[in-house]
């Protein structure tokens, strides 16, 4: 079984300068765990996942932030709800996405996949035609495959 045979095609697409706001809204209405970034040219320039959302809050630079933030706030209770928006409103999918992104040709099999997504330690893997995205294959989608096969 080739890539092209178990990929989710067209997979959702952001540019850029998207805020990472709007990415996570992405992710929960449509029930996705990452979104594809693209370049003004169109080609795949990097990769944002819920893991990538949070290990940025989560991140020894926001410690770093949060610190100087109650030093400016001299003793007084900072607002934390009102932080927190002013922080994702500045970050877009350049700050966070993941870059340069692996991937595989829609010709790639099944066992080829499965590897490079183990060794590389990674759930989803882009799949490109002529260097332009096509889809994606993620854990699932092998999943169903090796169910499919099954049957």
């Amino acid at each position: 079984m080739r890539a092209r045979n178990l990929m989710t095609p067209d997979p959702y697409c952001v540019t850029a300068r998207t805020p990472v706001s709007q990415i996570m809204r992405a992710m929960l209405d449509k029930s996705i765990s990452a979104v594809m970034v693209l370049g003004d040219d169109g080609k795949l320039i990097g990769l944002v996942s819920e893991g990538d959302l949070v290990r940025r809050q989560d991140s020894s630079h926001q410690k770093k932030v949060n610190h100087w933030l109650a030093l400016l706030a001299e003793g007084e209770a900072l607002n934390l709800e009102f932080l927190h928006s002013l922080q994702l409103g500045e970050q877009t999918a350049a700050s966070v996405m993941s870059s340069p992104v692996i991937t595989v040709e829609e010709d790639a099999d099944l066992a080829q996949i499965a590897d490079l997504l183990l060794k590389r330690g990674i759930k989803r893997v882009p799949v490109t035609r002529d260097g332009r995205l096509v889809g994606v294959v993620s854990r699932r989608d092998i999943l169903r495959a090796l169910l499919d096969q099954e049957s």
